[in-house]
């Protein structure tokens, strides 16, 4: 074979000569995307040490930097015609972030279980490419992989084949890592049975459901509410948690920029009062969805519009324009352009309209900056209640968040906000967040606590619900057992139809998966699933309700299929359980690991 020609080792020798190959065009590429525009910014120095710490690990501002500019650089090069604004830079900083995470805890790990690669194993791997290597064009022959071009081009280019030996000993330690986690899961023929049992043991049934829904109405009183907080009061119990104080500076068009739109409004209401035609305006200056119509919106009955355009439009004749109309989406033009009745006589009136939006000018834009950085400063020095009062604004405060919070109420999504809030202080200032609607966002840690349980009055409302919905279930199964006892002897499913309880016709039932037309309820599948055709399950109290079925047909599990099946349903059940392990481990990997994100400190 043409692979015993590489000599083993020294074929790998040869790769290595040529390694510093890969490394100056990978960082040509870099050098030359730093010349991307408008994110240069970014990479300027910030005066604190560390950028983060991961399992005990600093991260260096200059460390992340690099990589950070490595991503700009591919997604540059992946997506030339694409803007890199806040939101893709922030999903760039999110995504280098994440990967140097596992990147880290992946190489402990390795290093923790004595895994090693040999040059038999990457010898190994270049016997067998993968997917993206046999689909390249150059090494297919009629359309499949042509395995000696692939051996050919190993021998006479070092380029090719360093880069091959070193993408395989980057890669490898991480899938020996992987096979090392997923074999700690081990699927016998017996779980694999049981699984096949459990999805094939099947029943058609026909069920009444008895609907707490229906009960209308039932008294709740503070001793029940409190009662119930005080049984289940574990349910309430939170680790330690934070708030922020915060005000949002919405950016919205100032009284200047609204007069701009209106001077703009005047001038072509006098082009088309003067006889320009109105639907040529609209398709060129409307900026409402219904400019390539030229503007029209069909017919529309009364209250369909907001008020200021509902009068003006039905105050029309056939044929008029109004005089401009002032709506809280801006200025509009209206026509009228039809008039009927519908099918009930309400009358309806046909229009097209031209629309000046209300928009936020640069000037603007730039003035709100100037507005939070101004709040920002005072607030630093008086805190962000009494500065936020002093400037007119309304503050508010979120909601409890925890240090695994993605989301924090008020602010939006987690850009570093949870990890500022754990690591400082009270009245801890935010800079200025700048939000995807071009708002700001100034916020102050308000509030820090360690592991406590919710106070009732928080949770009040939460456990009215579970209160209200407990008293209906045992007022509704209360009513089935009446209805039971009333009809003994009567047909059950023509009676409660007749009741107005629901009727469900349900196929396949099985034990793990919800009846189609009901909740969750697994208490009444165990029961049907234990009887045979034409039996009935009698009352089934659930949590969601309460319930009659009545088995029409059962299928058992052919044990006959699954001899013949096994050994792929084991493979299948085996990957299902690897993948799930998979995930759980590297889950636990991250949670007791320290990991301290500052990156809002530096970006």
């Amino acid at each position: 074979m043409v692979l015993y020609i590489f000599g083993g080792n020294l074929m790998l020798e040869g790769m290595r000569r040529h390694a510093s190959w890969i490394i100056l065009v990978i960082a040509a590429i870099f050098i030359l995307s730093m010349a991307i525009g408008g994110i240069s910014s970014i990479f300027v120095k910030n005066p604190y040490k560390h950028l983060g710490v991961i399992a005990k690990r600093n991260i260096s501002f200059d460390e992340y930097r690099e990589m950070l500019r490595n991503a700009y650089a591919n997604y540059a090069q992946q997506n030339p015609d694409t803007e890199i604004d806040d939101k893709v830079s922030q999903q760039l900083n999110d995504q280098t972030w994440n990967q140097l995470v596992q990147q880290i805890l992946f190489d402990k790990e390795i290093k923790k279980r004595h895994i090693k690669i040999t040059d038999e194993e990457v010898i190994e791997k270049l016997k067998n490419p993968s997917e993206d290597i046999t689909g390249l064009a150059d090494l297919q022959t009629d359309g499949k992989f042509d395995y000696e071009k692939y051996e050919q081009l190993l021998l006479d280019n070092p380029n090719f084949a360093a880069y091959m030996e070193g993408r395989i000993r980057s890669s490898l330690p991480y899938e020996k890592l992987y096979a090392d986690v997923k074999a700690e899961v081990v699927v016998t023929e017996e779980e694999v049975k049981e699984q096949y049992i459990k999805d094939n043991d099947k029943a058609d049934a026909n069920i009444i459901f008895f609907d707490p829904n229906k009960i209308k109405e039932v008294e709740i009183t503070d001793e029940d509410l409190q009662a119930w907080y005080d049984e289940n009061k574990e349910e309430y119990k939170k680790g330690p948690a934070r708030k922020y104080k915060y005000v949002n500076i919405k950016l919205e068009a100032s009284e200047a920029d609204k007069a701009v739109v209106k001077t703009k409004i005047d001038s072509l209401y006098k082009l088309v009062i003067e006889g320009e035609n109105f639907e040529d305006m609209a398709r060129q200056y409307s900026q409402d969805s219904s400019a390539p119509k030229g503007g029209d919106l069909g017919y529309f009955g009364e209250g369909r519009m907001v008020s200021e355009f509902n009068d003006a439009a039905f105050a029309l004749k056939v044929g008029e324009i109004s005089a401009p109309v002032q709506t809280q989406y801006g200025w509009h033009i209206i026509k009228c352009t039809g008039k009927k009745n519908d099918e009930n006589g309400n009358p309806q009136i046909k229009a097209s309209h031209i629309l000046l939006k209300f928009e936020p000018s640069e000037e603007t834009k730039q003035n709100i900056a100037v507005l939070a950085d101004d709040l920002y400063m005072k607030a630093k020095k008086e805190g962000l209640q009494n500065a936020g009062e002093a400037l007119a604004y309304t503050v508010n405060e979120t909601k409890e968040f925890y240090q695994d919070a993605k989301y924090i109420s008020g602010i939006g999504r987690d850009n570093g906000e949870v990890a500022f809030a754990f690591q400082k202080k009270v009245g801890s200032l935010l800079e200025p967040i700048k939000q995807d609607n071009g708002g700001y966002i100034v916020a102050e840690v308000s509030y820090k606590v360690g592991d406590h349980y919710l106070p009732f009055d928080e949770v009040k409302k939460r456990i009215e619900s579970k209160v209200k919905t407990k008293k209906k279930v045992e007022a509704v199964i209360a009513q089935a057992e009446e209805f039971l006892a009333a009809n003994k002897d009567a047909d059950l499913f023509k009676e409660a139809e007749a009741a107005g309880w629901k009727i469900v016709e349900a196929k396949d039932i099985v034990l793990e998966k919800v009846i189609s037309g009901l909740r969750k309820d697994e208490l009444l599948n165990e029961k049907i699933l234990a009887l045979q055709a034409g039996e009935n399950t009698g009352l089934v109290k659930g949590d969601n309700g309460a319930y009659y079925a009545s088995v029409i047909d059962r299928k058992t599990p052919d044990m006959e299929v699954f001899e013949n099946t096994k050994d792929e349903l084991l493979k299948t059940l085996q990957e299902k359980e690897e993948n799930a392990h998979l995930n759980d481990w590297f889950t636990e990997l991250k949670e007791n690991a320290n990991i301290i994100d500052n990156r809002d400190l530096f970006f």
